[in-house]
């Protein structure tokens, strides 16, 4: 069974252009050092009015709860290194209105 991760998130004020090249240029870091069970989907900007700035999606293929933490802590420190650079850009005063979003294929028996 496959999952959707959907996390929107806010980024810190006067960084949105250092965030967007960052993204250029390391995305692919992501893409490459996902850890086991993750595919990093893309980072996204909602083309209808959204609370968030950005969303960053992640498919999930295990049977147990996604834990995107847990699982980049057992996996190789470049993953942990490229998301601390990625999460340098988020703005930690707005957590509370931080929006995470699971989706499972609606064809999936429940």
């Amino acid at each position: 069974m496959a999952l959707l991760y959907d996390w929107g998130f806010y980024v810190k004020p006067g960084r949105r252009e250092d965030f967007l090249r960052w993204l250029e240029e390391n995305e692919s870091r992501l893409v490459e050092l996902a850890p086991k069970n993750y595919e990093y989907i893309g980072t996204y900007r909602s083309l209808s009015p959204e609370p968030c700035d950005f969303h960053q999606v992640w498919r999930y293929g295990s049977e147990r709860p996604p834990d995107l933490r847990a699982a980049a802590a057992d996996h190789s420190g470049a993953f942990t290194d490229v998301a601390r650079e990625y999460l340098g850009f988020v703005d930690t005063s707005r957590e509370q209105e931080e929006e995470f979003r699971l989706y499972r294929g609606a064809i999936e028996p429940f």
